[in-house]
């Protein structure tokens, strides 16, 4: 397994990667330049992919595509074949220039990013650190203008509409990302909860995850596994990781825990939440995951004045000593215990 980290690509932040040990990077939202096109240049993604290389580094997925680039494909409107078409060109172009995986959601993005669709981001956490919280309560039924490009207040979008949009666009562009050597990693949708101001949110349960799998049945189409977002689902995370690992459906791994379950919770530290952190990683480790996994959604810091870094340092300690534990002795040794555990308990 990879430690990655979600940085800008400046000196400062790549050279901060490497101090942290990490080996792989996301770079995602880079492309300013690409913005008008609406997909991602081959000469573009090339230059970028040397600044990281040249920096010690590896580029492991670019996550996140412009909202203004597939909210048509999104939600079904004319216009979609134009940026489907415009899609599959980012794929040829992050093929050629030798960009591994596109991350991507197919919920729309809040006007503050598709991190910003929570209810407070002022909530208290461990020692006063700030920690983003969800209630469905205090957004169910609402119609306020949630979405950027904005959708009509009275747009209504059911969750067939949406699978069958998701169904169109995957079968259009699949083909292509297997031509180009592209794997399409799907971020579910966080929070996993629907529908939010008229529009249905599909990809909010393990069921659900599953049947997006099978629409289409490729080495190419899986998933950006965030195990923050799957935890706060109903069921056990590490079924999950389980279930999709085995079949070489995770890409892409967001290693973040949270408190509490949809309807309600919150982000925590990676040592707090409903999540044992070892647990997971010796899950990924059982299923022979070899990707790259990132934190993600850290909280604030009293000494965070301007940046995330200490934060961001906490989290990736973290991390690299749950890998040294897995990969080492111990970990051999504690996957014997938990395969001998499991074993009793089915008996």
């Amino acid at each position: 397994m990879k430690l990655a980290m979600s940085t800008r690509i400046d000196n400062e932040s790549l050279t901060l990667a490497r101090q942290l040990g990490a080996t792989h990077v996301d770079a995602g939202g880079q492309l300013i330049s690409s913005s008008d096109r609406g997909y991602y240049e081959f000469q573009d993604l090339l230059l970028l992919r040397q600044r990281i290389e040249d920096a010690g580094l590896q580029w492991a997925v670019l996550g996140g595509v412009p909202q203004d680039w597939c909210d048509k494909i999104k939600l079904g409107l004319p216009g979609r074949d134009e940026q489907i078409e415009n899609w599959c060109k980012s794929l040829r172009n992050m093929g050629a220039a030798g960009v591994p995986v596109l991350g991507y959601f197919f919920s729309l993005r809040c006007r503050d990013g598709n991190y910003g669709l929570r209810t407070s981001k002022t909530t208290r956490g461990r020692g006063g650190a700030i920690v983003p919280s969800f209630d469905y309560d205090q957004v169910q039924g609402a119609r306020q203008d949630y979405w950027d490009p904005p959708v009509s207040e009275e747009m209504e979008v059911t969750d067939e509409q949406m699978w069958d949009n998701l169904a169109y666009f995957l079968k259009a562009v699949i083909p292509v990302a297997e031509e180009a050597g592209v794997r399409m990693a799907l971020h579910p949708d966080d929070p996993p909860v629907s529908p939010i101001a008229g529009v249905a949110r599909i990809m909010r349960s393990h069921e659900a995850l599953k049947r997006f799998v099978d629409i289409a049945p490729s080495a190419y189409n899986g998933l950006w596994f965030c195990q923050g977002t799957i935890s706060e689902m109903p069921g056990n995370v590490l079924d999950a990781i389980r279930y999709f690992g085995s079949r070489n459906k995770i890409f892409y791994v967001h290693f973040r825990n949270v408190t509490g379950t949809v309807p309600a919770f919150s982000e925590t530290f990676l040592d707090e939440g409903h999540v044992n952190g070892l647990e997971a990683m010796l899950t990924y480790k059982e299923i022979g995951y070899d990707g790259a996994l990132m934190y993600d959604h850290v909280p604030g810091l009293v000494v965070d004045r301007g940046s995330n870094h200490a934060s961001v340092a906490f989290a990736v300690g973290y991390m690299r000593a749950l890998l040294d534990a897995v990969n080492g002795e111990s970990g051999k040794v504690l996957l014997k215990h938990r395969i001998q555990v499991e074993s009793q308990m089915g008996n």
